[in-house]
């Protein structure tokens, strides 16, 4: 059986609910209904999205995307399409906005994660949409939105080295072990639910960004 610890929040602006108590649940959940409602917090790809965070044990520090964005929402009733094949439905429209009074952004925390205390951070000017990759040798790897691929010090946050892959980062960074060598991997192209809306918002580079292309990228340390 799992006991609850501890919960704290990941991104600054949340008004979908008001806390959390002592035993993990919801307080002040902000429910829906049919009509239009403005600065929702966050935005409906989440405040952390679907990538994956990274804990190291050297530091003992956990890393993650925080998604600083909000929309103005309008619920309507719709009619599923499901021929020839079931199309997404949300009932609703919406649109991305910044949180108030600022623009929307994104950063990469690195914070102690039992009690969520702050030892670093790095915003960027778009949230960043990859997962994160955290290696033994005491380097955080982000692949950002824009295309480039990001090593800072997992201990202090400082960026020693950067690589731009041409291409905006949508999924997976991988280490691993071969032949004596270490390798990094990492995926690269656009073409996703989340990134696909990002020429809205944001506008260049992404409207100028190919969505139908893709590869892997491989770095090694030299010899």
């Amino acid at each position: 059986m799992l006991n609850f610890k501890n919960a704290w929040p990941l991104v600054k602006n949340i008004n979908f609910i008001e806390g959390v108590d002592e035993k993990g649940n919801l307080v002040g959940r902000r429910d829906m209904r049919e009509g239009k409602h403005t600065n929702l917090c966050p935005a409906i790809a989440g405040g952390v999205s679907w990538n994956s965070g990274t804990y190291s044990p050297r530091t003992g520090l956990f890393y993650k995307v925080g998604n600083e964005w909000c929309l103005d929402l309008e619920i309507v009733k719709t009619t599923p399409i499901l021929e020839p094949m079931v199309q997404l439905n949300l009932g609703a429209n919406f649109t991305f906005t910044g949180p108030e009074g600022g623009k929307a952004y994104g950063r990469v925390d690195a914070r102690d994660p039992i009690i969520g205390e702050l030892a670093w951070r790095t915003d960027f000017p778009e949230p960043p949409l990859a997962s994160l990759l955290s290696t033994g040798g005491d380097l955080l790897f982000v692949p950002d939105a824009r295309g480039v691929l990001r090593a800072y010090d997992a201990r202090n946050g400082t960026e020693p080295w950067s690589h731009n892959n041409g291409l905006g980062h949508n999924g997976g960074i991988i280490s691993y072990a071969a032949g004596g060598k270490q390798y990094i991997t990492v995926a690269v192209g656009r073409g996703s639910l989340v990134g696909d809306a990002y020429p809205d918002p944001f506008g260049e580079p992404y409207e100028s960004m190919a969505t139908d292309q893709g590869w892997l990228v491989t770095f090694t340390l030299p010899d």
